[in-house]
């Protein structure tokens, strides 16, 4: 079976069941994953050293990587029951905590765009269908997913809240900003090299491939930078932390005044994951090669 076909069917089994069942459904199969998979532990061991610092005990390390595969996994429980048009009432009732939204209208209130930074961790998702309600025009620049079934299917349902979603390519890029320019919110994911043009860059104590195309827009537009990030508190249930992330003043150098920007960006993601471990759940390797 295709992986479209498998998160079709994953969507309407899940999308119908009550979420603490799909949550639990997910945990099982994540452990099953992670267990079965040795590519999965040696990833997910390698992230959660980076992050903990070699002198991290392994029975910790296993657990916070078991961590990372059930986050992974209720990812996906969360998208099966987005992708029901009756998921909810409204997404507001699911937020435990709020923290600093007017952060972010301030930012929006100088009409030069924002650039929304978030990561793979909890659901930065969950944001996007909040944002409709407010009138925050959001865009946001995705990678192309294989086939392109799969990859149609994925932005509907995203898209069903209205959010525009760009290829992180180079139309993408014009097209992106254009938004800013027009003083629109722009989100990237910051914590993978997707599209593999990123340049070594330390993250954690060891150099990785980073995207800088955050930073660059920011230059580029004046747009500020505002970070999103959204930890579960339970099943279905999330917190809500907006942060403005004050870039070093421009010289005119353009590769040092991205690299200065690279440094304020990759510190306020490593302070985000440090906060919450176990909620970030990128399964490809950072740093491209895990240790056995």
């Amino acid at each position: 079976m295709s992986r479209y076909w498998i998160l079709r069917v994953a969507c309407w089994i899940g999308g119908r069941l009550p979420v603490r069942v799909t949550y639990a459904l997910a945990a099982v199969g994540a452990t099953a994953a992670w267990y079965a998979s040795r590519r999965l532990r040696e990833v997910t061991r390698d992230h959660m050293r980076h992050v903990l610092g070699p002198g991290a005990a392994a029975a910790e390390v296993d657990a916070l990587a078991r961590s990372c595969m059930r986050a992974n996994l209720y990812y996906y429980a969360d998208f099966a029951r987005f992708s029901r048009k009756d998921d909810a009432p409204s997404i507001f009732d699911s937020f435990d905590e709020v923290h600093g939204v007017e952060t972010l209208f301030e930012a929006l209130d100088e009409g030069r765009g924002v650039v929304l930074v978030g990561a793979h961790l909890g659901n930065g998702e969950v944001l996007a269908r909040a944002a409709a309600p407010f009138g925050i025009c959001l865009a946001v620049m995705t990678e192309p997913l294989t086939p392109p079934a799969l990859h149609e299917y994925v932005h509907r349902v995203r898209g069903a809240r209205g959010v525009r979603f760009l290829p992180a390519d180079l139309t993408g890029l014009r097209s992106a900003l254009a938004h800013l320019r027009a003083g629109g919110s722009l989100g990237l994911l910051i914590d993978r090299d997707v599209l593999g043009t990123g340049e070594p860059f330390p993250f954690f104590g060891e150099r990785a491939p980073m995207p800088s195309g955050a930073v660059e827009l920011a230059r580029r537009t004046g747009a500020p930078v505002v970070s999103a990030w959204i930890p579960r508190t339970g099943p279905g249930r999330y917190a809500l932390h907006i942060a403005r992330v004050p870039l070093p003043e421009p010289t005119g150098n353009r590769a040092a005044d991205v690299e200065s920007g690279m440094r304020v960006v990759v510190g306020a993601l490593e302070d985000a994951i440090r906060r919450w471990p176990g909620q970030w759940f990128p399964t490809s390797p950072v740093w491209r090669a895990p240790h056995p």
